[in-house]
C-alpha cells in the first residue's frame, strides 16, 4: 500500500508542470481489449470503452467497461467495470502520456457457471493527437483481481480511438472578456 502512495504521488509531481498547458474537458474512448488471465494462463479477447472526465489538465475522473471472450476452449465471458483517477502530462507535443489506477469489479460467466470479483488495474498509456478532436490510444495496465479467495495476476492491453471534446485549446479556467 506504501508503494501505491508512492506511485500517486510521483505521478502528481511530474504532472504539476502540465498545470499551465491546455486540454479537452471529455476523452470517450473505444477499441481492442486483451486480457491474459491468471491462473490457466488463457486469453480474452473483446471491446474496451471508457469515458474520462478532465478535472483540471492534469487529472481526471475515469469510467472504464470492456467486454471479452475467452479463447482456447473456453466458453467464458468476462466483463469488468473500473472506476478512478487519471494523471495526464499534456506536454506540446502530439503524445500525452498517462497513468492511472481504477477499482471496480470482474464478471466472468460461461455454460451455467457466474463469478463476480473485486479487479484493480493499475498501468497507463499514451495518447497520440491526430487532430484536435481524435487521437489514437495504446495502453497497457496489470489487473489483479480475486475469483472465489484466488488471487489472481493478469495483464490487461488495449488501443483504438480517442474522441476528445471540450474546453481543447483553451485552457480550462479562463474568464471572459467584456
Amino acid at each position: 500500500m506504501r508503494n501505491f502512495f508512492r506511485f500517486v504521488l510521483l505521478a502528481a509531481f511530474i504532472a504539476a508542470p502540465a498545470l499551465a498547458q491546455e486540454g479537452p474537458r471529455a476523452e470517450l474512448f473505444g477499441g481492442y481489449e486483451y486480457l491474459r488471465l491468471n491462473p490457466g494462463a488463457t486469453s480474452c479477447h473483446g471491446f474496451g470503452t471508457n469515458l474520462a472526465y478532465n478535472l483540471s489538465n492534469w487529472f481526471g475522473a475515469v469510467g472504464d467497461f470492456g467486454v471479452c471472450k475467452e479463447t482456447g476452449g473456453s466458453t467464458f465471458h468476462n466483463i469488468n467495470y473500473l472506476f478512478g483517477p487519471r494523471f495526464s502530462y499534456r506536454s506540446y507535443g502530439k503524445l500525452t502520456p498517462f497513468a492511472q489506477v481504477l477499482f471496480g469489479g470482474q464478471h466472468a460467466a460461461g455454460s451455467n457457471l457466474a463469478f463476480d470479483s473485486f479487479a484493480m488495474t493499475l498501468g497507463g498509456g499514451a495518447d497520440y493527437r491526430f487532430n484536435q478532436q481524435i487521437s489514437f490510444r495504446g495502453q497497457a495496465e496489470y489487473l489483479y483481481t480475486r475469483f472465489g479467495g484466488t488471487r489472481q495476476n493478469n495483464a490487461r492491453i488495449e488501443a483504438g480511438v480517442v474522441y476528445r471534446w471540450g474546453a481543447f485549446g483553451r485552457p480550462f479556467h479562463r474568464k471572459k472578456r467584456s
